[in-house]
């Protein structure tokens, strides 16, 4: 083929690449299209799916919260932060039975007024509060908060002290749901004049960091709080526990859904 007739079909070859990768692009276009929105849709890392792993134990629990939306109105709170108190108990729910928990917190609670606190390692009802809990939320909002806050708040200061009778209180509380609603409500208010002045990523982080320190402690510190919110320690089996979950993860979870 002489130099004149190459030359002569070298157009054609590039208009038929250009048309070839053209077609292609429209294959292509449509199938990003398609792959961005299900990115959008779906969840940015791979999780556990809590609601299969812990089945009938959490679909009780959304129901329970859905039946009783006299809770969320009971806290006082922005509508975010009423989503993320309410996530932040959510794990407690899953794990709340209430026959086990009429049955063997009994004897634990007089051990505990009689007692105190070397007798107060047992959680009490749907939020699965323990006395050493309420024990400390008293005391940080007697301390953190002026009267005219306590005032806006509509709870009264704590008695202080330790006797037999205030322990006894403590427990007549703790056993009302619309107490525990309280003392949840305490732990965002008393959580926001500890930790407000943290910077957090996003509303997810904020959460992971209010329900670790609602599982583990929030008194143990920021430091204290950020690595335990690596640990998987969270189960429901009573004994013998041969799973374990990461309580903040279970919290997001029922966030995001």
């Amino acid at each position: 083929m002489s130099t004149r007739e190459r030359s002569s079909i070298r157009p054609f070859l590039f208009q038929g690449i250009r048309a070839s990768a053209a077609r292609s692009a429209c294959r292509v276009r449509p199938l990003v299209g398609v792959l961005l929105i299900f990115l959008l849709l779906s969840p940015l890392t791979a999780g556990e799916d809590y609601a299969a792993i812990f089945g009938a134990n959490y679909t009780k629990a959304e129901k329970f919260l859905r039946q009783s939306p006299w809770i969320a109105d009971s806290l006082g709170l922005s509508p975010l932060e009423t989503r993320i108190a309410l996530a932040v108990v959510f794990p407690e729910i899953i794990r709340f039975r209430s026959l086990e928990d009429k049955i063997q917190v009994r004897a634990l609670k007089v051990l505990y007024v009689q007692y105190g606190r070397k007798y107060a390692n047992f959680s009490v009802g749907h939020f699965q509060m323990k006395p050493t809990f309420a024990e400390q939320i008293e005391r940080d909002y007697n301390r953190l908060f002026s009267a005219a806050e306590k005032a806006a708040a509509e709870i009264a200061s704590f008695d202080a002290g330790d006797s037999s009778r205030l322990r006894k209180e403590r427990v007549v509380r703790l056993d009302d749901l619309g107490w525990q609603a309280r003392y949840l409500r305490l732990f965002m208010i008393v959580m926001d004049k500890l930790y407000g002045n943290r910077t957090f990523a996003d509303d997810l982080e904020k959460l992971r960091f209010y329900a670790t320190a609602y599982n583990a402690g929030y008194s143990q510190g920021e430091k204290a709080i950020r690595k335990m919110m690596e640990i998987r320690r969270f189960h429901v089996q009573p004994l013998f526990a041969k799973n374990r979950y990461n309580y903040a993860d279970v919290s997001v979870f029922y966030f995001s859904r």
